[in-house]
């Protein structure tokens, strides 16, 4: 199970990570009056008011259908990896019992000790590449969702004309000692916000909608 408890680990490294890449790069900032100013009787931010939305990531990732459906397939990935581990981990112990059970320098002893040898290289050099592996298609799929998720955001805020979206953040603070909990205090990047400028809904709507129908073309 070392690699279901590596993985599991490597996970909540990865979430940690994206937390992070989220809160320092997708603030989402959308200047639009440079456009504005360049389409025909378009009103300037100034004359309109300045627009502000915010969007709570971590709530989008958790609702968006592919995530669910990315993460369902990860795990089946994993569960093949541990499943070869563990027939491998098998078929050595039924080795070595059979080892033990051969007489001290015979020949046949020593052919099979050198076979288990063999094996369990094998088997410590499969686990490291199903680690390395299952780590990489995390990465991978963790990138793809979030650059997926800001374009979303970014599209509203060129169709709506918004001059700023943020990305806001939850933190759970009843957990972890004091680091953790400074941690997470100083990503919180939106103290207070109307909900009226809330507009996480309408992009996990419009993201699952689009797999939805993507998903139907398949």
């Amino acid at each position: 199970m070392k690699l279901e408890k590596s993985c599991r680990k490597n996970r909540d490294k990865i979430k940690v990570v994206f937390g992070v890449i989220a809160s320092l790069t997708c603030l989402c900032l959308f200047s639009l009056s440079g456009i504005q100013a360049k389409e025909p009787g378009a009103a300037s931010s100034s004359s309109r008011g300045l627009k502000v939305g915010v969007v709570d990531l971590n709530n989008v990732f958790e609702k968006y259908e592919k995530r669910k459906a990315s993460d369902a397939q990860l795990k089946e990935q994993e569960k093949q990896y541990q499943k070869i581990i563990n027939d491998k981990k098998k078929e050595l112990v039924g080795l070595n019992e059979k080892i033990q059970l051969l007489d001290l320098g015979s020949e046949s002893r020593k052919r099979d000790e050198e076979t288990f040898e063999k094996k369990n290289m094998e088997l410590e050099s499969y686990a490291k590449f199903a680690e390395k592996s299952l780590m990489k298609k995390y990465k991978d799929y963790f990138g793809s969702l979030y650059t997926e998720v800001c374009k979303e955001v970014e599209d509203i805020g060129k169709r709506e004309q918004y001059d700023l979206i943020i990305k806001k953040e939850e933190p759970e603070l009843q957990s972890g000692g004091i680091s953790e909990l400074q941690f997470k205090v100083g990503i919180k990047t939106v103290l207070y916000h109307s909900e009226s400028v809330d507009i996480t809904n309408q992009v996990i709507n419009n993201l699952n909608k689009k797999y939805s129908e993507t998903s139907k073309g398949k």
